[in-house]
């Protein structure tokens, strides 16, 4: 029972018991629900890199970068429900939801908000 599952599925059935091939099955199903799970927990940590420490990101990143609400928060030196007042009141790009309970936003808009902040100031002035 210490094989390895791909050794054990590849066993002639012929030769196996049913109740031998059940709990193989079984197995095979218990592997293929952690190695999903790892896979998902593996996707999300290269979506979601935690921040190590509080410089803000390096000019130099790809423009697809997604930038968390603590993140923006601080970089903009305003609170998390001064964002989210902006955005009802359709000042600010909206968010992009990349999970039941999470949203980011794309570093390419956040760019352009400032963008068009830097020109209206200019165009006051």
């Amino acid at each position: 029972m210490n094989q390895d599952i791909i050794d054990r599925l590849r066993i002639d059935p012929g030769l196996r018991t049913l109740g031998e091939l059940l709990q193989d099955r079984e197995a095979a199903a218990h592997e293929i629900a952690r190695l999903r799970a790892q896979l998902e927990r593996t996707a999300a940590i290269r979506t979601n890199p935690r921040k190590e420490t509080a410089t803000p990101a390096p000019a130099h990143l790809e423009a697809r970068t997604l930038i968390r609400l603590s993140d923006l928060s601080e970089s903009l030196g305003v609170s998390r429900s001064t964002i989210y007042r902006w955005i009802s009141e359709g000042e600010f790009p909206a968010p992009v939801r990349i999970g039941e309970r999470a949203v980011r936003w794309r570093s390419e808009d956040i760019e352009q908000w400032k963008n068009s902040l830097q020109g209206q100031e200019t165009t006051n002035s």
